[in-house]
């Protein structure tokens, strides 16, 4: 295994040298090439379901196109990608539900965020639609980027209660998005998806394996996802930005009742999070705060509840202005409707060292009380150790 890792980060190195022209290929015609490479390697030294060591490797490619550059289609802009999973993982040591790693997946190539979008200047609207992700632009927590474990990302009070865990990675859905800027301090989002992006009611990912199976419904329902955002205090160095978002998401889906019940026509929940820059050095550099909490029906929703508070740090060592450093703490409980289970919460301490915007190294320290939430396992620790490569 340490070779492996250690002649892909060679390979991958000596590929960087060659990177410059790759980039700039099509870009005086409004088209940028992209590939990127992330590699971790995550050991569970203590706890969960057993201890070991895991590696998960995602290959992400594509294009970014403007097409009223390349084509005199003003306002348009495309979108094509792909991905490779790989890996033997760490989920199954650790035997949590929130995901200590924001990369696992089923091992596969696929299709990945593919659509277009049109901008109109008045009013300030963007209409996009394709093979989306709902994670990239519902629930974003902007201050927690240096976070390896996926709950501050696309977080488990929507995706363990929805369909296979909603439209997020690592399978978007067909959809659309509408999104309205009327002024640089609010915004107001909609997005409509596909309900179950596996395909699948039984969750087998090989029956979508290729993100080739295209449809809106398909028996399992369809979800709509809904988000404001206001921010503050971004006009000059001297004030500390902020911003606050609420959000709504449905699932008109089938959703059995825990206690025996009828079957619910659909499931929902709603969620707001807050983040603020409560001191800085200069520029970027200063610390900040975000606290995140989503709530479900507690008769449908395996996780009635759950949040995530946390600082972010850019620029604490002396000489590294832009590296992060991160702490969080996000708990998940499970609904009270059933009964034996109880809450997972976990604990992360990451750093993100910025060698330059093509090289960057996350290392990750991440403490699981009560993994899987079912009052068995003991608390697990885990160490992980992340590469990002960018051409």
């Amino acid at each position: 295994m340490r070779r492996i890792i250690f002649f892909s980060v060679i390979v991958l190195q000596m590929v960087t040298i060659h990177a410059g022209e790759f980039t700039k290929w099509g870009n005086d015609k409004g088209v940028d090439l992209f590939f990127d490479y992330t590699a971790e390697v995550m050991s569970n030294v203590s706890g969960g379901e057993r201890t070991g060591t895991g590696y998960n490797g995602l290959s992400s490619f594509g294009l970014d196109a403007d097409l009223g550059e390349a084509f005199g289609w003003e306002g348009i802009i495309l979108r094509l990608s792909g991905i490779d999973l790989h890996g033997s993982g760490i989920s199954s040591r650790v035997g949590d539900m929130m995901g200590v790693s924001d990369i696992e997946g089923y091992g596969s190539i696929r299709l990945y965020e593919s659509w277009l979008e049109k901008k109109f200047d008045t009013p300030a609207l963007s209409l996009r639609a394709g093979m989306l992700l709902a994670d990239e632009e519902f629930t974003i927590l902007d201050t927690a980027g240096a976070f390896l474990n996926a709950t501050f990302g696309w977080p488990e009070f929507i995706s363990m209660n929805t369909v296979n865990t909603g439209p997020a990675f690592y399978i978007p859905a067909l959809g659309g998005r509408l999104m309205w800027h009327p002024s640089e301090t609010f915004y107001l989002q909609f997005g409509v998806f596909d309900g179950d992006t596996f395909d699948s009611p039984d969750g087998d990912d090989s029956v979508n394996r290729h993100g080739l199976h295209w449809g809106m419904g398909n028996g399992q329902g369809t979800m709509f996802m809904g988000e404001m955002g206001c921010h503050w205090n971004n006009e000059g160095d001297e004030s500390l930005p902020g911003v606050f978002k609420l959000g709504i998401w449905h699932h008109s889906g089938s959703f059995d009742d825990f206690s025996g019940g009828s079957a619910h026509d659909g499931t929902q929940g709603f969620y707001a999070s807050l983040e603020q820059m409560v001191y800085r050095e200069y520029g970027e550099q200063g610390l900040a705060w975000f606290s995140r909490t989503g709530f479900a029906p507690e008769n449908r929703s395996e996780v009635e509840q759950s949040f995530q508070i946390g600082v972010s740090y850019i620029g604490l060592l002396p000489g590294r202005d832009i590296d992060s450093f991160a702490l969080g703490l996000s708990k998940a409980s499970i609904s009270r409707d059933l009964p034996g289970r109880t809450s997972e919460t976990v604990v992360e301490a990451a750093y993100e060292y910025i060698f330059s915007d093509d090289f960057i190294i996350q290392p990750s320290v991440q403490w699981v009380q009560d993994p899987g939430a079912i009052g068995e396992l003991e608390d697990a620790l885990v160490f992980g150790l992340r590469v990002n490569l960018s051409f």
